[in-house]
C-alpha cells in the first residue's frame, strides 16, 4: 500500500511540475531528497528585480538678454523602484540664482521656475518626482533673467556669465 501510495505521490509531483512549466514558472533542480519516513520538505521561491532608473538632465540653459524665456526640461525613463519608493530630482544653484563673471563681482539674478513657481536652493528646489509603479515622467523647466531691463545694459565682454546647477537624485 506505501508503494502505491509513493507511485501516486510521485507521479501527481510530475504532473504539477508539468502545468507549472506551461504557465511559465521556473522550477529550479531538487537539491532535498525525499524518502519514507521523510515524505515531506519546504523549498524558497525567490524573486528580485534591481532597482534601475535613467535621469536626463539639460546640456545648459542659455538665458536671453531680452528676458524672454528659455525653456528645459528633466525626465526619468526605465524606473524600476521598491514598491512605496518615490523617485526625486532636485536643484541647488552654484551661485544662489545669480550668473556671474569667473571672479564673481559682477552678475545678474535668474529664475528657474517649475509649474510658474520660483525653484530655491531651501525646500522648493524639487524638479521631478516618479512613483514606484511609474515607469518615466518628465517636467518641463522655465528660465529667464530677473530683471532683463537692467542685464540688458550691460555687455558681459568677451566672458560669458555662469553659474553651476547641480541635479540630484535619490529614491526613497
Amino acid at each position: 500500500m506505501k508503494k502505491k501510495k509513493l507511485v501516486l505521490l510521485s507521479a501527481a509531483a510530475m504532473l504539477s511540475l508539468a502545468v507549472a512549466g506551461s504557465i511559465g514558472a521556473t522550477v529550479a533542480s531538487a537539491e532535498t531528497t525525499l524518502e519514507p519516513g521523510s515524505a515531506s520538505s519546504t523549498t524558497t521561491v525567490t524573486y528580485q528585480v534591481d532597482s534601475t532608473w535613467e535621469v536626463t538632465i539639460p546640456d545648459s540653459i542659455e538665458l536671453h538678454a531680452d528676458g524672454s524665456e528659455t525653456t528645459a526640461s528633466v525626465s526619468a525613463s526605465g524606473v524600476k523602484i521598491e514598491q512605496g519608493q518615490k523617485l526625486t530630482v532636485t536643484v541647488e544653484s552654484e551661485n544662489e540664482w545669480k550668473v556671474q563673471d569667473s571672479g564673481k563681482t559682477n552678475g545678474f539674478d535668474y529664475q528657474v521656475t517649475k509649474d510658474g513657481t520660483s525653484l530655491d536652493n531651501s525646500s522648493n528646489n524639487t524638479v521631478l518626482e516618479v512613483e514606484a509603479g511609474t515607469a518615466s515622467g518628465s517636467q518641463e523647466l522655465k528660465a529667464k533673467l530677473t530683471d532683463a531691463t537692467d542685464a540688458g545694459k550691460y555687455s558681459t565682454g568677451e566672458e560669458a556669465y555662469t553659474d553651476t546647477l547641480t541635479f540630484t537624485v535619490t529614491v526613497a
